[in-house]
This record gives structure tokens, sequence and C-alpha cells, in this order.
């Protein structure tokens, strides 16, 4: 039996309802005004405590205050205050330089140094296109003198910090027991961040990092070994410790099926990570990771494992789960560089303190990690370990131990003899 409502009723439903959604809307609106109003009295309260120390300093400091280095400091020590381990103030020089690196360019010499245990200073990587590339300086020559002086009595710090920054230098290199001579000057070039090659029948590509550029370097050389008949792929993400989000984002999605893989959450809310699926793998694949491996590039390794697309290889990952965002100050080009929001995998796996678990446990010693730029499939334990897995094995820990002492020695042979002339 159907019964009708009274308007005298409804129209004290209506008036309840109004009166429910009113009260709610000004909860609401009291609890974020108390919270503004809170925030409000605390930035007060700095910018009073900033502001006696600044009028203490004025008027009884006995010296001259650089007011640009006074406001660089303030800048610098208000992002330290904040905890974050990954914030930071950069300078607009330094800020330039960092939105040219993630962009997949930068202004330099194009070389990188490492150290031997006998004390030889080795070039361990030429950036291609580089000016240092360009010269026909290669990976391995050893250098022996840097603008004239012997890099030996200078030491690998300073000899490191000024390949790192310089303008223009000489180098004099021992290369097969010859030494030559190189001037060189900065420039800008594009970084290459994948490096590829087909090893018998597994396609080999190492990641160094996540520029903008990074996405095309990996799409290229992936297809290039898919026509060379690559069956499998190792996946090398070792020393890799992130960049940018987006470039990472956009290689992740050419290997998974359509879907979330992961979300990035903030202060406010929550964004999930998607896959477009126009690609997705099928073929075998191994990720090496190590303790370096850290940022986006843990956040390929887990969302590749979380998806069974591969088997990850290594020691566990450095456990770096957050975003970074950077604001550009207006007042002098400086930025300040932030933790925005944490990634999750779409199991809700968080990244940040824990990092990427292995499938395969292999490490390496820490004196061959020294020369990882020197290393090949043929002396490399984790590689080993990863073609291994690629056959479905485990590796034999007490085997691979002894595989990577014997390794050591081998590799401290050859750069024994490699710098035997100096």
């Amino acid at each position: 039996m159907n019964k009708k409502i009274s308007l005298g009723a409804a129209t004290t439903f209506v008036i309840l309802a109004v009166a429910l959604t009113v009260t709610v809307t000004w909860v609401i609106a009291m609890r974020q005004f108390n919270y503004k109003l809170k925030n409000v009295s605390q930035r007060q309260a700095m910018f009073d405590y900033i502001n006696e120390v600044d009028k203490q300093v004025r008027n009884n400091y006995n010296g001259e205050i650089d007011e640009d280095l006074l406001r660089a400091s303030i800048a610098r020590g208000y992002i330290a205050g904040l905890n974050d381990p990954y914030a930071a103030y950069l300078t607009s020089v330094q800020y330039k330089k960092e939105t040219e690196r993630l962009s997949g360019k930068w202004t330099g010499l194009g070389l990188e140094v490492t150290q031997l245990d006998n004390g030889a200073v080795v070039i361990s990587a030429v950036h291609k296109n580089s000016p240092a590339d360009k010269a026909g300086i290669k990976k391995g020559d050893v250098i022996t003198q840097l603008d004239g002086k012997e890099v030996r009595a200078s030491g690998f710090a300073q000899a490191r910090s000024k390949i790192e920054s310089a303008d223009k230098a000489k180098l004099t290199v021992n290369r097969d027991d010859s030494p030559t001579a190189f001037e060189i000057s900065s420039s800008s070039y594009t970084l290459s961040s994948v490096e590829s090659r087909l090893i018998d029948t597994t396609g080999y590509i190492r990641i160094s990092a996540f520029y903008s550029n990074t996405p095309d370097q990996f799409r290229t050389a992936f297809n290039s070994l898919e026509e060379k008949g690559a069956e499998n792929y190792i996946f090398d993400l070792r020393f890799n410790k992130g960049g940018d989000l987006s470039a990472a984002r956009a290689v992740i999605s050419t290997l998974i099926p359509r879907g979330t893989y992961a979300r990035c959450v903030y202060r406010n809310s929550t964004v999930d990570i998607e896959s477009d699926g126009t690609f997705e793998i099928t073929k075998p694949t191994v990720t090496l990771v190590n303790s370096a491996t850290a940022g986006e590039a843990e956040l390929f390794a887990g969302v590749l494992q979380q998806f069974k697309k591969t088997t990850v290889v290594g020691v566990s990952t450095a456990g770096h789960g957050t975003v970074q965002k950077y604001y550009k100050l207006a007042a002098d080009g400086a930025a300040i560089k932030i933790s925005v929001a944490s990634l999750m995998l779409a199991g809700g796996e968080g990244i940040e303190g824990k990092g990427i678990q292995t499938d395969v446990y292999a490490a390496m010693p820490a004196e061959m990690e020294n020369r990882f730029a020197f290393l090949t499939e043929k002396n490399d334990p984790q590689m080993q370990a990863a073609f291994l897995a690629l056959k479905g094995g485990q590796p034999d820990t007490e085997r691979t131990t002894g595989t990577a002492a014997a390794t050591t020695e081998q590799t401290q042979t050859q750069a024994t003899s490699t710098t035997a002339s100096q």
C-alpha cells in the first residue's frame, strides 16, 4: 500500500538535510581555518625569530655583510631544517646545470675517472660526442699529468674535482706504454644514458640514469637488439641513481601491460601511475641491481618484478622512494628541491627505507665495485649470476665468492699491467 508523504514532512526533511549539509560544511571550514591560522601563527613566529637575529647582527656585527651570501645561506639553512635527505638549495648556476642534466645534456670535458689500488688515476668513462671523445681520449687511459702536474703528487680528489669542473685541461695519458698529450675545452654535449650489445643471444641493456632523452635511447637499443635476434634480456641498473620520473615511466610503459603499476602519494592526494600498454615484453629478463640503485631505477626494478616480467639479481637497492620537485626562486634564479610525494608499487609496497629485494642474491666485493667500469660478462660475478638466472639456475654462493675473489686478483693483475710503465 502506497503512502503519501505530507507536504509538511517533506519540508521538514529538506530543512534537516540542508541543516546537516551546512553543519558539515561549517565543521570542515572551521578545521581548515584553524589549520591555516596555526600555519600563519607558526610562520609569523619564524619570521619574527629570523628578524630578531637579523636585527642583532646588523646592529652589533663588526664586519661587512655579503647580502647575496647571507640570503643564500638562509635559504640553505631553511632547507636543511626540513630534515629531508633529498632536499637541497641550488644556486642559479647549479640549478641550470641540474636542469640541463635531467634534460639529457651536459657541459663539461666528458670524462669520468677512478683510482686503482696502486694509486693510478684511470679514465673509467668517456661520454659519447663529448670534447674528450672527439679528442680521442679512451676509457682505460691512465692519467699521468694534469695541467703540467703529476697526478699522483696532487692526489686523486683534486684531479677528479679539476676534471669535473674545468673549462680547459691539459692531460698526459699513458696508453700501451706510450705517453700522449691532449688539450681539451669544455663544451655542451648530449648525455648517453643507455648502452647495449648482444652477448650470444642475450640482449644486454645498461641504463645508467633516467634523463628526458633516455626513453628514446632505450627504445632504439631495444629495437636494435630485437632485430638482431635477442632471445632474452639483461637490464643493468647498477649505480643508477634515478633522475627524471617521467622518463622512467616512459621506459617502464614499454615493457608491461596496460594498467596501474604504481602510485604517487602526495600530502593531500594519491595519483595512479599507469602504462598505456602499447607493448609488453614476453621474453625472459633479468634486472641487475645493487645498493647504489636508487629512486626511479628502483621503481623500474620493483614494477617489473611485481608484474613477473623480470628476475631481480644482485643485492637490495638503496631504498630511495620519494619524488622530488624543483621550485625556482624568482629573486635570483636559484631553486629549491624538496620531496613532494612517496612512491608506492601497485601492490601497496613502499620503496622508501626498504628498497627492492632481490629474487637472486649475488654480491660483489667492494674492491671489484671500484673497478666496475672495467668488468665484462667474463669476470663480473653479478653478470654471471644473471646469465645463470636466465637459464633457470641459482648461483652457488660459495662458488660465486670464489669466482669473485679470483676475478678480483685477475682485475688487479690487468690494472697493474696497464700502469706498469708509469
